[in-house]
């Protein structure tokens, strides 16, 4: 038994120090790496595929989608996913999508959302944000539109 009195008063502040910094770096890791939600499926017909982490999930109605999911839909397919704002994104048949970003402001209303085509076409109904600059984009390998509010369809085709 380490006896108390013989440790200096700082290295046994500094050891507590240590100790408490550790317990709340523990308690507070688990929170932060956390999927952030971005909203979820509000309609489907067909059948698609969620990734997620590496692993693919069968995509159904009231699923929600997280910031890093990819969305492939099959031949004859489609998913509308409806973001925290309201906004909808409807992936086509035969796409292939990623949510990159979705961030909402304290109101609710869109502070940035940017999603990434890789293959097919995406119709995207964006809740308007007037005032600001615009924060809704669709990217895809060659091309990125972006918009504060409207309803626009992005389509990409490699070759």
């Amino acid at each position: 038994m380490i006896n108390r009195k013989s440790i200096p008063l700082s290295c046994y502040a500094l050891t507590l120090a240590l100790l408490l910094f550790a317990s709340i770096a523990l308690w507070v890791v688990p929170e932060a790496s956390a999927q952030t939600m971005a909203g979820s499926i509000s309609a489907m017909t067909g059948t698609a595929t969620i990734t997620r982490g590496g692993a693919a999930i069968p995509a159904a109605y009231g699923i929600k989608v997280d910031v890093g999911d990819r969305i492939v839909t099959g031949a004859g397919s489609n998913v509308t996913v409806t973001l925290g704002d309201g906004s909808q994104i409807e992936v086509a048949d035969s796409s292939n999508l990623t949510i990159d970003e979705n961030t909402l402001n304290p109101d609710g209303s869109r502070a940035s959302t940017r999603v990434s085509l890789l293959g097919g076409m995406v119709r995207s109904l964006v809740r308007s944000t007037p005032g600001r600059a615009p924060n809704f984009e669709v990217h895809t390998p060659n091309a990125v539109a972006s918009a504060r509010g409207t309803s626009y369809d992005v389509d990409y085709h490699k070759d």
